[in-house]
């Protein structure tokens, strides 16, 4: 009788599944510091690959526009993009820069790449911002004005 009362195996399994969790969760919490930047780089990479697609397709967009002005008339031309890249939404900004233009590439998050336009900025100037989250995407050129 004397050992029912002084039975102490519940409390050390209770202790040691205690302290094992303890010690996962300290592992783990090592680990998250130790690599947890190691899981940002490839998606730094792939966002600043994506960008440098998506302002290398406008900038052939719009010099493909250029060659095919028309002297007195309207020209317009309709193009798709990935409403998030890297699970994040960016803009497109274009801007005159000196004597070259650039498509200027902002994530939420801050991340930007720029890409020049191959020197028609003296013929056409580009103004304009488009987000990636509107429905439709539409470059257009009237040279009446």
């Amino acid at each position: 009788m004397k050992h029912l009362i002084r039975n102490d195996d519940a409390v050390s399994v209770t202790l040691e599944y205690i302290i094992f969790s303890l010690m996962f969760i300290a592992l783990f919490i090592l680990l998250q510091m130790n690599f947890g930047d190691m899981l940002k780089g490839p998606k730094d990479v792939v966002i600043e690959n994506d960008f440098n697609d998506i302002g290398n397709m406008m900038s052939t967009l719009v010099t493909d526009m250029y060659l095919i002005l028309p002297e007195n008339g309207i020209i317009e031309s309709e193009y798709m993009i990935p409403a998030e890249i890297g699970g994040e939404a960016y803009t497109i900004n274009a801007n005159s820069v000196m004597t070259d233009q650039i498509f200027e590439l902002e994530s939420a998050s801050g991340k930007k790449t720029s890409v020049t336009i191959s020197g028609i900025a003296t013929a056409i100037r580009i103004n304009g911002t488009v987000s990636s989250s509107s429905t439709h995407h539409r470059i257009r050129y009237d040279s009446r004005k």
